[in-house]
Protein backbone atom coordinates (compact mmCIF):
# COMPACT_ATOMS: atom_id res chain seq x y z
CA UNK A 1 0.00 0.00 0.00
CA UNK A 2 0.95 3.19 -0.57
CA UNK A 3 2.04 5.91 1.82
CA UNK A 4 0.27 8.73 2.90
CA UNK A 5 1.51 11.77 1.89
CA UNK A 6 -0.59 14.43 3.71
CA UNK A 7 -0.61 18.51 3.63
CA UNK A 8 -1.32 20.58 6.81
CA UNK A 9 -1.88 24.08 5.28
CA UNK A 10 -1.47 26.66 7.64
CA UNK A 11 -3.34 30.05 7.58
CA UNK A 12 -2.09 32.87 8.99
CA UNK A 13 -4.33 34.99 9.58
CA UNK A 14 -2.10 38.26 11.18
CA UNK A 15 -2.83 41.80 9.40
CA UNK A 16 0.31 42.93 7.48
CA UNK A 17 2.10 43.79 10.35
CA UNK A 18 4.22 47.09 8.32
CA UNK A 19 1.01 48.45 6.97
CA UNK A 20 -1.68 51.10 8.35
CA UNK A 21 -3.93 50.06 10.66
CA UNK A 22 -7.09 48.13 9.11
CA UNK A 23 -10.82 48.34 10.42
CA UNK A 24 -12.34 44.79 11.36
CA UNK A 25 -14.46 44.71 7.89
CA UNK A 26 -11.42 44.61 5.69
CA UNK A 27 -9.89 41.96 7.79
CA UNK A 28 -13.10 39.83 7.35
CA UNK A 29 -12.81 40.30 3.76
CA UNK A 30 -9.40 39.14 3.40
CA UNK A 31 -10.12 36.49 5.59
CA UNK A 32 -13.39 35.26 3.68
CA UNK A 33 -11.46 35.29 0.29
CA UNK A 34 -9.19 33.30 1.68
CA UNK A 35 -12.03 30.60 3.18
CA UNK A 36 -13.10 30.82 -1.03
CA UNK A 37 -9.44 29.65 -1.61
CA UNK A 38 -8.97 26.86 0.64
CA UNK A 39 -13.11 25.63 0.21
CA UNK A 40 -12.36 25.44 -3.48
CA UNK A 41 -8.73 24.04 -3.52
CA UNK A 42 -8.47 22.29 -0.13
CA UNK A 43 -11.74 20.90 0.47
CA UNK A 44 -11.61 23.48 3.52
CA UNK A 45 -9.22 21.73 5.61
CA UNK A 46 -6.47 23.68 7.07
CA UNK A 47 -5.36 25.41 9.79
CA UNK A 48 -6.45 28.90 11.00
CA UNK A 49 -4.24 30.79 13.19
CA UNK A 50 -6.26 33.36 15.69
CA UNK A 51 -3.23 35.78 16.64
CA UNK A 52 -2.33 37.50 19.46
CA UNK A 53 0.44 39.87 21.11
CA UNK A 54 0.93 42.53 23.18
CA UNK A 55 -0.75 44.91 19.76
CA UNK A 56 -3.64 43.06 19.53
CA UNK A 57 -4.13 40.86 22.66
CA UNK A 58 -7.66 40.19 22.52
CA UNK A 59 -9.09 41.81 19.38
CA UNK A 60 -9.45 38.57 17.25
CA UNK A 61 -10.85 36.69 20.22
CA UNK A 62 -13.78 38.90 20.43
CA UNK A 63 -16.85 40.83 18.53
CA UNK A 64 -17.25 39.92 14.66
CA UNK A 65 -14.63 37.54 14.63
CA UNK A 66 -16.03 34.90 16.78
CA UNK A 67 -18.54 34.03 14.28
CA UNK A 68 -16.45 33.73 11.58
CA UNK A 69 -14.29 31.34 13.65
CA UNK A 70 -17.17 29.46 14.58
CA UNK A 71 -17.87 28.50 10.69
CA UNK A 72 -14.40 27.67 10.07
CA UNK A 73 -15.12 24.09 12.12
CA UNK A 74 -18.06 23.56 9.26
CA UNK A 75 -15.34 23.59 6.40
CA UNK A 76 -13.20 20.88 8.37
CA UNK A 77 -10.38 23.72 9.69
CA UNK A 78 -9.12 23.62 13.10
CA UNK A 79 -8.34 26.65 15.09
CA UNK A 80 -5.22 27.41 16.11
CA UNK A 81 -3.71 29.62 18.98
CA UNK A 82 -0.48 32.03 17.40
CA UNK A 83 1.32 34.33 19.69
CA UNK A 84 3.16 36.65 17.93
CA UNK A 85 5.08 38.49 21.27
CA UNK A 86 7.83 40.20 19.45
CA UNK A 87 6.16 41.26 15.98
CA UNK A 88 2.97 42.61 17.08
CA UNK A 89 5.27 43.59 20.50
CA UNK A 90 7.85 44.48 21.51
CA UNK A 91 7.67 41.82 24.01
CA UNK A 92 8.03 42.01 27.65
CA UNK A 93 11.72 42.49 29.17
CA UNK A 94 13.19 41.08 26.57
CA UNK A 95 16.57 41.78 25.45
CA UNK A 96 17.74 42.85 21.48
CA UNK A 97 18.99 39.20 20.87
CA UNK A 98 16.10 37.66 23.24
CA UNK A 99 12.52 36.86 22.87
CA UNK A 100 9.39 36.70 25.20
CA UNK A 101 8.63 32.72 24.54
CA UNK A 102 11.56 32.49 26.90
CA UNK A 103 9.60 34.15 29.45
CA UNK A 104 7.93 31.51 30.76
CA UNK A 105 5.49 33.03 33.30
CA UNK A 106 4.40 35.97 30.38
CA UNK A 107 3.56 33.43 27.51
CA UNK A 108 1.74 30.49 30.35
CA UNK A 109 -0.90 33.45 31.35
CA UNK A 110 -0.72 34.59 27.29
CA UNK A 111 -1.67 30.94 26.65
CA UNK A 112 -4.41 29.62 29.00
CA UNK A 113 -6.04 33.31 28.93
CA UNK A 114 -6.40 32.67 25.27
CA UNK A 115 -7.60 28.86 25.75
CA UNK A 116 -9.61 30.31 28.03
CA UNK A 117 -11.43 33.11 26.01
CA UNK A 118 -11.78 31.03 23.53
CA UNK A 119 -13.91 27.92 25.38
CA UNK A 120 -15.84 31.09 26.98
CA UNK A 121 -16.93 31.63 23.26
CA UNK A 122 -17.50 28.43 22.07
CA UNK A 123 -14.55 28.06 19.67
CA UNK A 124 -12.83 24.90 19.40
CA UNK A 125 -9.46 24.45 19.97
CA UNK A 126 -7.19 22.52 18.20
CA UNK A 127 -3.52 23.60 18.25
CA UNK A 128 -0.54 26.26 18.70
CA UNK A 129 1.88 27.65 16.60
CA UNK A 130 4.48 30.13 18.01
CA UNK A 131 5.84 32.99 15.92
CA UNK A 132 9.36 32.86 14.38
CA UNK A 133 8.78 28.85 15.04
CA UNK A 134 9.15 29.77 18.72
CA UNK A 135 8.63 26.66 21.21
CA UNK A 136 10.22 25.72 24.77
CA UNK A 137 9.96 22.68 26.63
CA UNK A 138 8.34 25.12 29.13
CA UNK A 139 5.69 25.69 26.50
CA UNK A 140 5.07 22.40 25.50
CA UNK A 141 4.03 21.76 29.54
CA UNK A 142 1.94 25.02 29.46
CA UNK A 143 0.34 23.20 26.29
CA UNK A 144 -0.75 20.36 27.69
CA UNK A 145 -1.93 22.10 30.75
CA UNK A 146 -4.29 24.26 28.11
CA UNK A 147 -5.69 20.72 26.95
CA UNK A 148 -4.17 21.39 23.60
CA UNK A 149 -2.62 18.40 21.96
CA UNK A 150 -1.17 19.19 18.46
CA UNK A 151 2.05 21.95 17.95
CA UNK A 152 2.64 23.37 14.63
CA UNK A 153 5.94 25.45 15.00
CA UNK A 154 8.34 23.26 14.28
CA UNK A 155 10.70 24.32 10.57
CA UNK A 156 13.49 21.14 10.45
CA UNK A 157 16.92 22.70 10.08
CA UNK A 158 15.91 25.85 11.89
CA UNK A 159 17.75 27.13 14.95
CA UNK A 160 17.44 31.03 15.61
CA UNK A 161 18.39 31.34 19.65
CA UNK A 162 17.02 34.80 19.27
CA UNK A 163 13.88 33.52 18.48
CA UNK A 164 13.37 30.20 20.90
CA UNK A 165 13.49 28.08 17.72
CA UNK A 166 15.83 24.86 18.11
CA UNK A 167 14.42 22.51 15.23
CA UNK A 168 17.82 21.67 13.68
CA UNK A 169 17.49 18.01 13.87
CA UNK A 170 14.09 17.52 13.82
CA UNK A 171 12.44 14.84 11.86
CA UNK A 172 11.08 15.72 8.70
CA UNK A 173 7.68 14.55 9.04
CA UNK A 174 5.02 14.39 12.04
CA UNK A 175 6.40 12.65 15.62
CA UNK A 176 5.31 12.74 19.31
CA UNK A 177 7.13 15.15 20.59
CA UNK A 178 9.92 14.57 23.08
CA UNK A 179 8.91 16.74 26.55
CA UNK A 180 12.34 17.81 27.28
CA UNK A 181 13.69 18.25 23.32
CA UNK A 182 11.18 19.48 21.15
CA UNK A 183 13.24 18.43 18.06
CA UNK A 184 13.52 14.68 19.38
CA UNK A 185 10.79 11.83 19.14
CA UNK A 186 9.01 11.28 22.65
CA UNK A 187 10.16 8.22 24.53
CA UNK A 188 8.13 5.51 26.04
CA UNK A 189 8.29 7.00 29.17
CA UNK A 190 6.62 10.53 27.97
CA UNK A 191 3.07 11.17 29.19
CA UNK A 192 0.89 12.35 26.78
CA UNK A 193 3.34 13.87 24.35
CA UNK A 194 2.77 16.86 21.70
CA UNK A 195 1.92 16.05 18.19
CA UNK A 196 4.29 18.11 16.13
CA UNK A 197 3.95 18.63 12.66
CA UNK A 198 6.77 19.89 11.02
CA UNK A 199 7.08 22.39 8.22
CA UNK A 200 7.84 20.95 4.31
CA UNK A 201 11.47 20.78 3.99
CA UNK A 202 13.55 19.99 0.89
CA UNK A 203 16.46 18.98 3.91
CA UNK A 204 19.04 20.58 1.42
CA UNK A 205 19.76 23.32 3.89
CA UNK A 206 17.38 25.73 6.15
CA UNK A 207 17.41 28.63 3.70
CA UNK A 208 16.13 32.00 4.32
CA UNK A 209 14.17 34.43 2.62
CA UNK A 210 15.10 37.17 5.05
CA UNK A 211 16.17 37.20 8.72
CA UNK A 212 14.36 35.34 10.73
CA UNK A 213 11.82 34.29 7.87
CA UNK A 214 12.03 30.91 5.82
CA UNK A 215 12.46 30.97 2.22
CA UNK A 216 12.49 28.34 -0.97
CA UNK A 217 13.93 25.68 0.68
CA UNK A 218 10.41 25.52 2.50
CA UNK A 219 6.18 25.82 1.50
CA UNK A 220 5.91 29.11 2.32
CA UNK A 221 3.57 31.11 -0.26
CA UNK A 222 4.68 34.98 0.33
CA UNK A 223 8.10 34.38 0.60
CA UNK A 224 8.92 31.64 -1.98
CA UNK A 225 8.12 30.98 -5.96
CA UNK A 226 5.57 28.13 -7.42
CA UNK A 227 8.48 26.31 -8.67
CA UNK A 228 10.37 26.02 -5.34
CA UNK A 229 7.62 24.82 -3.31
CA UNK A 230 6.48 22.53 -5.98
CA UNK A 231 10.30 21.39 -5.84
CA UNK A 232 9.83 21.27 -2.13
CA UNK A 233 6.64 19.56 -2.12
CA UNK A 234 7.64 17.02 -5.22
CA UNK A 235 10.76 15.87 -2.49
CA UNK A 236 8.42 15.14 0.15
CA UNK A 237 6.51 12.32 -1.84
CA UNK A 238 9.64 11.07 -3.08
CA UNK A 239 10.30 10.56 0.26
CA UNK A 240 7.72 8.83 1.05
CA UNK A 241 8.19 6.74 -2.25
CA UNK A 242 11.86 5.78 -1.43
CA UNK A 243 11.66 5.11 2.06
CA UNK A 244 7.73 3.66 2.28
CA UNK A 245 6.96 5.77 4.55
CA UNK A 246 3.92 8.14 5.70
CA UNK A 247 4.58 11.83 5.47
CA UNK A 248 2.79 14.55 7.34
CA UNK A 249 4.09 18.21 6.70
CA UNK A 250 2.69 21.44 6.47
CA UNK A 251 2.87 24.69 4.76
CA UNK A 252 2.11 28.62 5.34
CA UNK A 253 0.22 31.31 3.58
CA UNK A 254 -0.94 34.77 4.87
CA UNK A 255 -4.56 36.50 4.56
CA UNK A 256 -2.85 40.04 4.02
CA UNK A 257 -2.49 39.36 1.07
CA UNK A 258 -5.46 38.32 -0.29
CA UNK A 259 -6.87 40.41 -3.37
CA UNK A 260 -3.23 40.30 -4.26
CA UNK A 261 -3.38 38.11 -7.56
CA UNK A 262 0.28 37.30 -7.67
CA UNK A 263 -0.13 35.88 -3.95
CA UNK A 264 -3.49 34.21 -4.64
CA UNK A 265 -2.46 32.30 -7.91
CA UNK A 266 0.65 31.51 -6.44
CA UNK A 267 -1.39 29.91 -3.49
CA UNK A 268 -4.21 28.56 -5.58
CA UNK A 269 -1.47 26.80 -7.80
CA UNK A 270 0.68 25.03 -5.33
CA UNK A 271 -2.92 23.60 -3.94
CA UNK A 272 -3.54 21.63 -7.24
CA UNK A 273 -0.30 20.53 -7.71
CA UNK A 274 -0.56 18.87 -4.17
CA UNK A 275 -3.60 17.51 -5.07
CA UNK A 276 -2.34 16.47 -8.45
CA UNK A 277 0.75 14.75 -7.27
CA UNK A 278 -0.22 12.61 -4.58
CA UNK A 279 -0.77 14.48 -1.99
CA UNK A 280 -4.10 15.22 0.63
CA UNK A 281 -4.96 18.05 2.52
CA UNK A 282 -5.80 17.50 6.02
CA UNK A 283 -6.57 19.21 9.39
CA UNK A 284 -4.20 19.48 12.04
CA UNK A 285 -6.66 16.80 13.80
CA UNK A 286 -7.54 14.34 10.82
CA UNK A 287 -3.73 14.12 10.36
CA UNK A 288 -2.79 13.43 14.12
CA UNK A 289 -5.99 10.81 13.84
CA UNK A 290 -4.42 9.42 10.61
CA UNK A 291 -1.29 9.00 12.46
CA UNK A 292 -2.43 7.59 15.08
CA UNK A 293 -4.44 4.43 13.34
CA UNK A 294 -1.30 4.11 11.06
CA UNK A 295 0.61 3.43 14.15
CA UNK A 296 -1.49 1.50 15.65
CA UNK A 297 -2.01 -0.79 12.47
CA UNK A 298 1.55 -1.64 12.36
CA UNK A 299 1.25 -2.36 15.92
CA UNK A 300 -1.13 -4.64 15.36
Amino acid sequence: MAADVLLVVNVDSDPDPVSTYQDDASILAKYARMREIIARHAGGAAAWTLLTGSLYRDRFYEGAFVPFWRSLADDGADLVIHPEEDLYGPGPGTEPESCSYYDTGHMREVILSRARKMREAGLPLSAYRGGYHGFTAEIGAVLKEAGIAIELSCAPGIVWTQKAAAWGDAPLSAYYMSSARQAEVAGDDDVAPLFEIPWAWDAVEPGLSRRFVVGENYMINEFSTLEAMKRVWDTVVRRASERGEQQIVSMVCHTYTMGLSEFEERLTSILDHVSSNGGEMVSPTRAKAIYDQRMLGEAG
